[in-house]
């Protein structure tokens, strides 16, 4: 692939997982499979509330589009988690409608691989210490600046941290949904975030 410099996806809509999980792994992250799932699930429920997707619902999204949710691993324990995926119209539209469910995900909403996405959404990203939020928040970063550039990025914050990484990362709060923030589209590469 290119360098870490330049776009994997040359459109700013990539389609492919194999891209995304190569762009996460330069950050330490890695596609979690069913057992860490379950982990994951459980250090974001610590981490954020009990507000958080069931298990189930991270499984199949993991295997709708198999590069939806990562982690970092430090000395044998999960540190970071990130979950994010494209969506297809119908998830944008339900995005746009205020009628998009994070908790109870629709699949019909997730672009499959090889689908051209119309927007990303970041659903959630939780860490137990510096190194896990940093690797998170960069992976992130360079998701949607050599993969989705082009593509309308969408993320809700639950928390007060969750709008302080969000805001720091880029993204604006979104003018008529409250605690919705997004990165517009870029006409080119590596001019935002």
């Amino acid at each position: 692939m290119n360098s870490a410099t330049e776009p994997f996806a040359k459109d700013g809509k990539n389609t492919t997982p194999a891209a995304v999980a190569e762009v996460a792994a330069m950050h330490g992250l890695a596609v979690l499979g069913a057992p860490d799932i379950v982990t994951a699930r459980t250090l974001a429920a610590q981490l954020i509330g009990e507000g958080v997707a069931p298990t189930t619902c991270l499984v199949s999204l993991q295997a709708h589009f198999p590069a939806s949710v990562f982690g970092l691993h430090q000395n044998g324990a999960l540190t970071g988690l990130l979950a994010a995926f494209p969506l297809n119209r119908i998830g944008l539209r339900a995005v746009e409608q205020a009628c998009f469910d994070a908790v109870h995900l629709d699949l019909a909403q997730v672009a499959k691989p090889g689908e051209a996405p119309a927007a990303y959404y970041g659903w959630g990203f939780a860490a137990t210490n510096k190194d896990g939020a940093r690797a998170v928040l960069r992976a992130s970063i360079d998701i949607h600046r050599l993969l989705y550039w082009a593509t309308p990025t969408f993320a809700r914050a639950v928390t007060a941290d969750g709008v302080r990484a969000l805001s720091s990362i880029g993204f604006c709060p979104h003018p008529n949904q409250q605690g919705l923030f997004f990165i517009a589209p870029a006409a080119a590469p590596g001019l935002q975030l």
